[in-house]
């Protein structure tokens, strides 16, 4: 296995030619897939036409897909040849392909056995430069992975290691190295505990086991994990589309006050983050997600580059301010990568808001790509008209379908890998209106193409 030696340096990107594409006309009604409803019966979404829902990107309204009422989904991708120059740390010190560390100190691959294979504008961990390959789980079970919902009778991942394992392998087969996993995209039920002020207190349930047992499945089918920690469906107000049977408890107010974040930080991120490293398969959680698709619990305009303001829909969040969110980003970002070593990103639902995590201390960029964004911030555009040169730019949600994307999956990845992304992640393996099954051959066929570079 390989040692932890996560460099969360990062590669600057400095050839001209990187495509990413962002747009959507509208703030809050964007992201693609969500929650499963308020049944809890199935983990699948759909991609939403506008509506932000629980998974990723979307094309416009969440439609559900038969899990339950408002089922969302996402996806993305990009444009590119590698390329690349120095890798840095968050705060841009040099890192990767340097003897020494961002202090001054001897690298940690200083020393160590030469890359066999190196993507020059990869992510570099473990020493290893790579183009990080795969795809979206997101989920089983929408909210109930890890922690279990024990009214609704689910199982977090503890409790139904066979079926999570045949996914994983089934995942490793068709040429995934990378699986994005959601953690919490909403809170309630079993997952996390609250005091009497509505205040984290610890993670609940299984949420321990289940994470452990993530790492263990994951192992076993020789995958590797990006954790992704929150998503906005967390800022649904406590009265929009409340899950039947379970008490919802909104992250707006707790992300908007710094006292109770921190003890968000404290009492939820920070024991996460140390169940991982306890783990003897540590060395298979990759890097950290803070949250998906932010943008649509904002409001108000983007503090950073001429960014267009956020337009979160207040009718069904509790929004919080470009600073409120970045400050979660960056207090996460310092517990994740001081407790376990791992790269830091966010996922940012769309390329039009490319410059706000630019300095929120993250270790690589993370897009997500559908027609909606296509449309109007094509992913063929170079990277250096979006302005993230610095860091690596992995496409962290694109539809495997290519739904409404005008595009074949082999050239759009080829086009990623071409133009310099660090990473192609398609969206999904539970989400019917992306099917997995009829679309993994292509995922595959890349992988067979390149088999040492998306390899980690």
């Amino acid at each position: 296995m390989r040692n932890w030696l996560l460099l969360v340096g990062v590669l600057q990107l400095s050839v001209a030619g990187f495509g990413c594409g962002d747009g959507s006309d509208g703030g809050g009604d964007g992201g693609a897939g969500g929650e499963a409803g308020d049944t809890g019966l199935t983990g699948s979404s759909s991609s939403g036409a506008g509506t932000p829902a629980g998974s990723g990107a979307g094309a416009g309204t969440s439609a559900s897909s038969g899990a339950g009422a408002g089922t969302p989904t996402g996806s993305g991708a990009g444009a590119g040849e590698p390329t690349g120059g120095p890798a840095s740390t968050g705060s841009g010190d040099p890192v990767a392909g340097s003897s020494t560390s961002s202090g001054g100190e001897p690298s940690a691959c200083a020393g160590a056995e030469e890359d066999e294979c190196p993507f020059e504008a990869g992510v570099e961990i473990a020493c290893r430069l790579r183009f990080m390959y795969g795809v979206n789980y997101a989920w089983r079970d929408f909210g109930a992975d890890f922690g279990g919902q024990s009214k609704w009778s689910q199982a977090g991942i503890s409790g139904k290691k066979s079926q999570v394992l045949a996914d994983l392998q089934d995942m490793r087969a068709n040429g995934v190295d990378v699986v994005r996993w959601w953690i919490y995209p909403r809170f309630y039920g079993d997952e996390i505990n609250f005091d009497g002020q509505g205040n984290p207190t610890g993670l609940g349930g299984t949420s321990t086991q289940d994470i452990l047992a993530a790492l263990e499945l994951a192992d076993q089918a020789q995958v590797n994990v990006m954790f992704t920690l929150f998503s906005f469906d967390g800022f649904y107000k406590t009265s929009y589309n409340p899950p039947s049977g379970l008490s919802a408890t909104s992250m707006g107010p707790i992300v908007a006050d710094a006292g109770r974040r921190a003890k968000l930080i404290e009492n939820v991120v920070r024991p996460i983050a140390r169940t991982v490293a306890s783990s003897p398969h540590s060395d298979r959680m990759l890097a950290w997600d803070v949250i998906n698709e932010p943008e649509w619990a904002m409001t108000g305009p983007s503090l950073y580059g001429g960014d267009p303001a956020f337009e979160g829909d207040s009718s069904k969040f509790d929004l919080v301010t470009h600073q409120q969110m970045e400050a979660l980003a960056k207090e996460s970002a310092a517990v994740l990568r001081g407790e376990t070593g791992a790269p830091v990103s966010v996922g940012s639902a769309a390329i039009k808001w490319g410059q706000a995590w630019t300095r929120s201390d993250v270790d690589f960029y993370q897009v997500h790509m559908y027609g909606w964004v296509n449309d109007n911030f094509p992913y063929s555009k170079p990277l250096s008209e979006y302005g993230l040169t610095d860091k690596p730019v992995v496409m962290g949600e694109f539809p495997i379908n290519m739904a409404e994307m005008d595009v074949r999956y082999d050239k759009f990845v080829g086009d990623l890998y071409n133009m310099g992304y660090a990473g192609a992640l398609s969206w999904s393996i539970t989400d019917r209106n992306f099917p997995w099954s009829s679309n993994k051959t292509a995922v595959k066929a890349f992988a067979d193409q390149h088999p040492c570079e998306t390899r980690y």
